[in-house]
Formats: structure tokens, C-alpha cells, sequence
């Protein structure tokens, strides 16, 4: 491109210069050639890619006899086309091309074609390795080349310090915090086909346009490339890829936002249109201040600072709570319906009977051997009448007599009684939680769904609000594990008075004293997801930011913690026991134990672990959405759990109820 300085720089050396239709018009006078990166108008074709080529038979060099007024045409002068500067790579075409790296913004009027600006710098490496040795000092452009032997005896180690030229580093010199470590095996698996190689390292400042940003981070979404850096390495022509021992890249960098995290790519010209950045045969190792980054190929590397959670990926999660949430609230909602919708005419409570001799009394107060009965053997003992002695249908003693060969081969049947079924704590408990967790998705509606912003008394009611039936989930999460404990684990000694009464005053009663502790020291308030550009992805009512976090990781990470742990230690001694004991009961049978797997499956959605999910969320998006999705469909699997252990057919009891298998342990454990 011929700016208006050029132009009368020409206008000196003889040539006649006139604008006309955004094109420069040079008249050639008798005698002269004209510049060598011009070509007469005749000469140039376009290809389907929009370049300007030779014509076929032209001259190559591009050095013609200029006829009296005759006209050489030069290309569009819109350098940022990506056209006028190809292949070429002199200082003045490489200071002309990268004002595009400013120019090239989204919201720009200036017309830009970026992937052949993209290819231009692409192609600058193979042009430093193939047709220059020493280095590239510019503002925007530090470069290194030199030869390196393929018979190295240890690994090449560069400072990318950015205001300097890449320069090698010895091992006996301090690491510098930015470098690049070159493997000696990469040198070495060449020595076959050459003995010296030529080196390149780039570091180019792409500014704050478009270029090399990709479409992903062209979405306004605050992603970005730390410090505007891409690191290039190139041997020139020879591909390199899949090295048996990846290079390193160190970037030193400040600690990021909580909300933001670093991932190391290369440039995939083959992604998308454009190209795009990629992290395939990356890895990424994090630590506060520096980023190390492996790759198993050369080309272009950058380090980018993302969110944690974008915008879109905000909504994205938003719409799978939802949609979870909604269906959770609806089987919930069933749940409490068939605990409720019981009759008292229907045989609608579980029995199940151990022995023959007991069906002849089933009416007798026997608990129900599943996760569901009262786990209080004294308790039998105690509401005898006086003078009577136990008979073989008394509660936890004609269970003490049967061995588990007997349990497990016995004639099992099914008997439904609403009044044990209502006077069981299993149930209530499982209830209790249901409601729980109805209500706090009903809170997550009603949190993340307000339109207008709401008022500061408004929003500390929410939080408040949300806050107490996540800690009441929580807490029922809990005392179901806690619950379990006393069935299967504990045994004896178990009654308590006005058991699930105490129960309650914990579920409902702890979490409303912490929300009460929580308010009163005004914690509650508006809060949100911000990016880098501290931009919001997500507003809601919850903790005030900044001024209530050590109140959040108390009252709710801690609180999660406790109960999630404890509730680990439960499941994990349930397994054990269901595994072990239905082993050795069934003497020497082979194969997985099925039902053993699925009543584990059932009781993890009681004690909650589809909420442990949350601590993988750290390792990336997948384990979010993994979590979301999951986590927002517990009501569903409550329900399943619950359907399936209270109201199975004869022939489910009978041949894989997973209750049964629970009072087998149960029954073991006593013996």
C-alpha cells in the first residue's frame, strides 16, 4: 500500500502519482521500471482465495519496461485485507501489517480479512528460518534464529522475557520466569535426515483486535490472551508433533481472579474458518504465579485467562437447573402424595415376615425390616404386657433366632398395613427431606427468576430464605445418614423417645438458628458472578459480596463439609456391610452382586451424593455441567427410591428387593 508520504517519496524518484477510485495510478515515463512490489494492471490475476497472482506468462519478477503512459495499478490499498503485504517481509510490511492487530477490532469500521492476516504471521516463521539468521528486535515483534545441532547433550532452555529478544540460557544461569525448554530428545529424533537444524522463536504482541482471538473469544465472554503474548517455535519446514517428551513453556503472571482460570493452546489453523485456539496435546500446570505449559508439537502457543463460568456458560447451567429442578419438584411432590394418600382399609405398610409361624400372627407390632422401621429392638421388650413372655412374633428377638441362610432362602411375603406405615420414622424421614428439598428448589426459582432488581429488604428475605432450606437439605441429608447409622450399623441400644420428634427439632431447628445468627449480622444481600471486565454474569439474592465471605464458608462450605463426611463414612460402612455379609449368606456365588449395587445407588440419593459432585467442579466446565445436571435431578431419584422400597410387586420382594437385602445385614448384625 502506497500511503501519501510514499507517494511523494515516488513523486521525487520521478513517477507520476494520482489517486483515483482508492487506487494509486503510476504513470511510467520512458526509461523507467517501476518498483519491484508493483506489476503492471495486465499482469494480475485473482485466485479463488482473493489474491493477487502473476498472469499466466508474466513477467516473475515483477521488474517490467515501463512504456510512455502506461499504468501500473496497485492492489486494494486496505492493508488489513490481508493482500497488499503477502509475502512480504521487510520492516516497513511487517510495522504496515500489524497496525491491523489494533485496527481489526469486532466492533471496527475497518474491513479486515483475518485469516489472511493470520497466515501472514504464520507463514513469518517459515520466512525467519528459511531466509534469515540473527534476530528481529521491534516493538511488537521479538524474534531469535539460530542454528542448532541435532547432536545436543542436554536441553535448550530460552528466556521469553517480553521487552527482550529470545535469548538462550545455560543451566548454570538463574531460570528466567518466562522460558521455553526444548526437549533434547526433539533434536535428536532428526539426527537421521540432518545434522543442523535452524530454530526459530517468535514473540508477538497481537494487541487488542481480533486477530488470533478466535471465535471464542470473539463472544465478549472475557476470555483473553495473557498480555496479548503468542509465543511462536518453528523449525522451518520440518513438522514436528506427537515429541515421546513435550517442550515447556513457563508464563509468569499475577494471581488471577477467583472466578478466572488459565489453560494452556496452540493455534489449530484446521478449527473453524479462521482458525481457533486449542488445547489438544496441551497440558496445564497451575500455581499462583506462573503457568507451565506442555505440548507435544511447535507452532504458535498462548496462554489464555478465562472465566471460570462465562456468560454463556452461566446460562447454559441455568437452563439445566431449571429444567432439573422443575422435574425434581414434581416427583417430589409425588413423594409426599403417596405418603400421604395412604388409607387406612388398604394393606398399605410393609411386613415382611422371616418364619411361617410369624405370618400366623402378622397383625402383631413387628417392625419392618428395611430402611424404614423404627430401629428400636428394646423397644419391643419395654411395651410388652406384664407377665407376658416374648413370643416368636415379637419385635428384633424372633429375628435374632433366624440365621442368615434363612433370610436369604425364606419364604418372604408382603403384607400393607397404613398404621405401621404411618407410625414407621423411615418414611417420615425420607419426607422430611423431600419437603426440604421442594422448597429449596422452589427458593432457586424464585432467586435466580426475579426480573427487576429487587430491593435491599426484599433480597435479604430471599437470602435468608434460600439459605435456611439449603441448610435444611443438608441437615435431613444428615440425619438420613444418621439414621442409616442406627439401622444398620449400630443396632443395639437404638431406641430413643419421641425419636422423630428430636429429628425434627434438628432439621428444621439448626439451620434456622444459623440463618438467624447469619441475618442478624446483615450477611444477606445482592451478589454476583463477575468476569475479568467485572461485568456480572449472575445476579442474585445470597451472601453480600466481599463483606460476608467468611459467613458463606462457615455456615455453608463448612456445614456442607461436616454432614457430606459424615454421611461418606455412613455409606461407605453400609456398602461394606451389604457387600460382605449378602456374600457370605449366599456361600459362594459368583458374579457382581446387583442388588447390593442398586440399593447402594438408592441410599446414595439420600444421604446427598449427588451434592459431593461439587468438589470436582474445580477440574473444569465438563464437571460442572455433570454436577448441574445430576445434582438438580436428586427429587427425581428420591422418588425412584422410594416408589421401588415401599410399594414393590410380590415378585420384587421376593426375588430383589434391595429392603430385604438391608434386613439381612440388619439381621446379621444382631446375631
Amino acid at each position: 500500500m502506497v500511503t501519501s508520504s510514499q507517494g511523494q517519496a515516488l513523486s521525487q524518484r520521478g513517477w507520476a502519482v494520482a489517486e483515483k477510485s482508492s487506487r494509486l495510478m503510476l504513470s511510467c515515463r520512458e526509461g523507467q521500471k517501476p518498483p519491484s512490489d508493483f506489476r503492471p494492471a495486465s499482469q494480475l490475476t485473482m485466485d479463488r482465495g482473493g489474491s493477487w497472482r502473476p498472469a499466466p506468462g508474466a513477467d516473475q519478477d515483477g521488474e517490467v519496461q515501463c512504456m510512455e503512459n502506461s499504468t501500473i495499478l496497485e492492489q486494494p490499498r486496505n492493508v488489513c485485507l490481508g493482500l497488499i503485504n503477502e509475502g512480504n517481509y521487510k520492516s516497513f510490511h511487517l510495522e504496515n501489517t500489524a497496525g491491523c492487530f489494533t485496527k481489526c477490532r469486532q466492533s471496527g469500521n475497518e474491513p479486515c480479512d483475518l485469516k489472511n492476516l493470520q497466515r501472514y504471521w504464520l507463514k513469518y516463521e517459515f520466512h525467519l528460518v528459511e531466509n534469515q539468521m540473527g534476530i528481529v528486535n521491534m516493538s511488537f515483534l521479538k524474534a531469535v534464529v539460530q542454528s542448532v545441532s541435532t547432536n545436543i547433550s542436554e536441553d535448550l532452555l530460552f528466556s521469553l522475557t517480553p521487552s527482550q529478544v529470545p535469548r538462550p540460557v545455560t543451566e548454570e544461569e538463574h531460570e528466567p520466569p518466562d522460558r521455553v525448554r526444548l526437549p533434547r530428545s526433539l533434536f535428536e529424533s532428526l539426527q537421521d535426515s540432518r545434522s543442523v537444524v535452524r530454530l526459530a522463536i517468535t514473540l508477538l504482541d497481537i494487541g487488542p483486535g481480533n486477530l488470533f482471538k478466535g471465535p471464542e473469544l470473539s463472544l465478549e465472554d472475557s476470555s483473553s490472551v495473557l498480555n496479548n503474548r503468542v509465543v511462536g517455535l518453528s523449525l522451518g519446514n520440518i513438522s514436528v508433533s506427537k515429541l515421546a517428551e513435550p517442550l515447556e513453556i513457563t508464563f509468569s503472571h499475577q494471581r488471577p481472579p477467583s472466578n478466572m482460570t488459565f489453560s494452556c493452546v496452540f493455534w489449530d489453523v484446521t478449527k473453524g474458518s479462521t482458525g481457533d485456539w486449542s488445547s489438544t496435546g496441551c497440558s496445564t500446570e497451575l500455581s499462583a504465579k506462573r503457568t507451565v505449559c506442555r505440548c507435544d508439537h511447535l507452532t504458535f502457543f498462548a496462554l489464555l485467562l478465562r472465566p471460570i463460568l462465562d456468560r454463556a456458560t452461566v446460562q447454559a447451567l441455568i437452563r439445566i437447573s431449571q429444567a432439573g429442578c422443575g422435574a425434581s419438584m414434581i416427583f417430589l411432590a409425588f413423594t409426599v402424595l403417596l405418603y400421604a394418600a395412604l388409607s387406612p382399609q388398604q394393606p398399605h405398610s410393609l411386613c415382611l415376615r422371616a418364619s411361617r409361624e410369624c405370618e400366623r400372627c402378622h397383625p402383631c407390632p413387628q417392625p419392618s425390616p428395611r430402611l424404614g422401621h423404627s430401629p428400636h429392638p428394646q423397644q419391643a421388650e419395654h411395651d410388652l404386657p406384664a407377665g407376658r413372655t416374648a413370643g416368636p412374633c415379637e419385635p428384633g428377638l424372633e429375628r435374632q433366632k433366624e440365621s442368615s441362610s434363612t433370610l436369604e432362602g425364606g419364604p418372604w411375603r408382603l403384607r400393607f398395613y397404613r398404621q405401621r406405615f404411618k407410625s414407621e420414622d423411615a418414611p417420615k424421614v425420607h419426607v422430611a427431606l423431600s419437603i426440604s428439598l421442594f422448597l429449596l428448589n422452589l427458593a432457586f426459582f424464585i432467586n435466580v427468576g426475579h426480573g427487576r432488581e429487587p430491593s435491599d429488604a426484599t433480597c435479604w428475605a430471599r437470602g435468608a430464605i434460600f439459605h435456611y432450606f439449603l441448610l435444611c437439605t443438608f441437615t435431613w441429608m444428615g440425619l438420613e445418614a444418621f439414621h442409616l447409622y442406627l439401622l444398620v450399623i449400630k443396632v443395639f441400644n437404638t431406641y430413643f423417645g419421641h425419636y422423630f420428634l428430636k429429628l425434627s427439632l434438628v432439621g428444621w431447628g439448626l439451620p434456622a438458628l444459623i440463618v438467624i445468627g447469619t441475618g442478624s449480622a446483615n450477611s444477606y444481600g445482592h451478589y454476583a458472578i463477575r468476569d475479568k471486565k467485572n461485568m456480572a454474569t449472575l445476579e442474585l439474592c445470597w451472601f453480600r459480596e466481599k463483606t460476608a465471605v467468611s459467613a458463606l464458608y462457615v455456615t455453608v462450605h463448612g456445614y456442607f463439609l461436616i454432614t457430606c463426611l459424615f454421611s461418606a463414612v455412613v455409606l461407605g460402612l453400609v456398602a461394606w456391610k451389604i457387600f460382605t455379609l449378602s456374600t457370605a449368606t449366599a456361600g459362594k456365588e459368583q458374579g457382581p452382586n446387583w442388588k447390593g449395587v442398586l440399593t447402594v445407588l438408592g441410599l446414595s440419593s439420600l444421604v446427598g451424593v449427588t451434592w459431593w459432585l461439587a468438589i470436582l467442579t474445580p477440574l473444569g466446565r465438563s464437571t460442572i455441567y455433570v454436577f448441574a445436571l445430576f445434582n438438580s435431578l436428586q427429587g427425581v431419584f428420591i422418588f425412584c427410591w422410594f416408589a421401588v422400597l415401599y410399594f414393590p410387586s410380590r415378585t420384587a420382594v421376593a426375588s430383589s428387593s434391595g429392603t430385604a437385602r438391608i434386613d439381612q445385614v440388619h439381621t446379621a448384625s444382631q446375631e
